[in-house]
């Protein structure tokens, strides 16, 4: 099957909030949602595209001849690629109703797991997306990550308890989920943390904790005091501050903060069609790629 054919195949089953464009930058969807366009004026989803398209790949021709090695080792497990799949929720909502979450994780974990790599499941509001995710992780032998959402403590713990039933091999939050409007309307509110909230549900989770959703270099300071094993660079893909920074241009410098720290750093970015840049200027001490990560050293 040809790249165009899976293009056409999509747009047969997506509903209205997605194009399925030959490039996924942004601009088709602007600030459209439910769909995967970014908040307000849409143009962090767009900036993101771009100032990853402006970072160029190398070519080095004289060395030794070898075949690549690709794979990782990430908290005591190997993978054969340094590339996961990220967390998607609501799936109905923004995308189809071909699928709906429990039945999307349901193939999703299967298939990483199947071709050596993890998935990141999502959450949501219905309880089931967590529950049949885990499960999904269990029949897999833990091979993925399940994702909560930083819901109100009590809510946490519930969904932290489905996590352990499913034998995952590490935990994350997506802590910039934390301006959606459904989880600061719950009562009491979800969202933003704290670093000492953090530090309290890393201590619950007990095993490694992946803080999703850091942007700055004193972010990424707080959550390695809060206890994280790993961070991942991202902004929600605009869709939660307007008028944001690209990832791109700020990985180097949380990656020279977080050097020796021991803390691994991934950073997520959509894949599209054309090469993910790879230049070891810009992903030094970086070694993972979260639809992207590398470990700092």
């Amino acid at each position: 099957m040809t790249y165009q054919e899976v293009l056409e195949n999509a747009r047969a089953v997506l509903s209205k909030n997605c194009k399925a464009c030959p490039v996924c930058n942004g601009k088709a969807c602007g600030n459209h949602i439910p769909g995967p366009g970014a908040k307000g004026v849409g143009d962090t989803a767009i900036r993101n595209f771009e100032k990853w398209q402006a970072v160029r790949v190398n070519m080095d021709t004289i060395h030794p001849y070898v075949t690549p090695d690709t794979s990782l080792n990430l908290f005591g497990k190997t993978f054969r690629y340094p590339f996961f799949a990220g967390p998607v929720g609501a799936v109905t909502v923004h995308y189809s109703d071909k699928y709906d979450d429990m039945a999307y994780n349901n193939i999703l974990v299967k298939a990483c797991a199947d071709n050596g790599i993890a998935a990141f499941t999502g959450d949501g509001l219905n309880a089931d997306v967590m529950k049949v995710a885990c499960k999904a992780i269990a029949a897999s032998g833990g091979t993925a990550i399940p994702t909560v959402k930083p819901w109100n403590l009590e809510t946490i713990q519930e969904k932290l308890g489905y996590c352990r039933e499913s034998g995952c091999f590490a935990v994350a939050m997506d802590i910039d989920a934390a301006g959606l409007p459904f989880l600061k309307n719950m009562n009491p509110p979800a969202g933003s943390k704290t670093v000492e909230q953090l530090a309290e549900i890393a201590g619950m989770v007990g095993k490694p904790f992946i803080v999703k959703g850091v942007m700055t270099v004193s972010g990424a300071l707080k959550a390695k005091e809060a206890g994280a094993s790993a961070i991942v660079v991202s902004n929600h893909g605009g869709r939660v501050l307007d008028q944001c920074a690209a990832t791109a241009e700020v990985l180097a410098d949380i990656a020279d903060a977080m050097k020796g720290s021991g803390v691994k750093i991934f950073i997520y970015k959509r894949v599209d069609s054309e090469i993910c840049d790879l230049n070891e200027s810009l992903f030094k001490n970086i070694q993972f790629i979260f639809g992207g990560f590398r470990e700092s050293t």
